[in-house]
């Protein structure tokens, strides 16, 4: 089965190993919008997209765990605090070779990993927010905005799309979208016109699994359906074809689950207790769900 995750972070890091359980062909697509931290600074300094979101991805998928782990240290002292050892490995690669994508490629064969990791997009982007009273730039910002957003986009609008990740949503048998931050991830990875078109046209099958957790100010009072309405909002009514949610919800900052609001989008509900007692999405778990779809 191929299987190709979309979004960000640590979530679509959990995807990618939960999809390592049943898949025998994995791909990811990873946002490149992040303007935080060690990622930011490389952006600024060098002229590269941001690596962090598609570190976390490469070493979800590594065989090498020696290595993944050293790909995770962050230097806490000195000039390059803050910076991890991946995203300096990424960013000497890119420089050497000049090309980010062939970077990601080959740093995904230095930790022997099983799959490929492509970036949404290989230009360099702004996220922007619209929220009441005026507009937000960058996706830390965005992130940490205590108004409701209402509508999210990048500048440039039309960043072409890499085409490795547009062959892996275009040939996967399962497309999973997420789980992760809504909009400065997951939203952020559609908001690439090409990989929105992809997703629409992909025979696959598309599964959104639903944060379990609100994050605060991003989605604070948003339930699964605004989740789902989110994704669709962007890429169109038709580009679903199931949700997971979490249940029974937790019992702090859940995302509220109401079957009939789900329902009305005509997308599959699937029910299912998918995370770990801290509430991350559990890879295991979410693998027993998603193997069978």
């Amino acid at each position: 089965m191929k299987v190709t995750g979309l979004g960000g972070g640590h979530g679509l890091a959990a995807t990618l190993r939960a999809a390592r359980l049943y898949a025998s062909d994995i791909r990811a697509v990873v946002t490149v919008a992040d303007d935080g931290g060690s990622s930011g600074r490389l952006t600024r300094d060098l002229g590269i997209p941001p690596p962090g979101d598609i570190r976390n991805c490469l070493v979800a998928l590594a065989e090498d765990e020696e290595l993944a782990r050293l790909f995770q240290h962050r230097f806490d002292t000195g000039a390059l605090t803050g910076h991890t050892v991946g995203n300096l490995v990424i960013a000497a690669l890119a420089e050497r070779n000049g090309d980010f994508a062939g970077a990601v490629a080959d740093a995904g064969r230095l930790l022997r990993c099983h799959g490929r990791v492509f970036p949404a997009t290989t230009s360099l982007v702004d996220l922007l927010a619209r929220v009441e009273g005026g507009q937000i730039r960058g996706q830390v910002a965005v992130a940490q905005t205590q108004d409701p957003i209402q509508a999210i986009f990048l500048e440039p609008a039309d960043p072409p799309a890499c085409s490795g990740a547009v062959d892996a949503i275009t040939e996967a048998d399962q497309v999973i979208l997420g789980p992760g931050s809504l909009f400065t991830s997951l939203v952020a990875t559609l908001l690439v016109p090409g990989i929105a078109e992809a997703l629409r046209g992909t025979q696959a099958r598309r599964i959104l699994v639903c944060n379990s957790r609100m994050q605060k100010g991003e989605t604070e009072g948003l339930d699964a359906a605004s989740h789902v309405g989110a994704v669709l909002a962007q890429v169109g009514p038709d580009a679903l074809d199931a949700v997971i949610v979490q249940a029974p919800e937790l019992p702090s900052d859940p995302v509220p689950v109401e079957r009939a609001a789900l329902e009305y989008f005509g997308i599959d509900v699937i029910e299912a207790d998918v995370v770990k007692p801290s509430g991350v999405h559990d890879p295991e778990r979410l693998a027993e769900v998603l193997a069978p779809l």
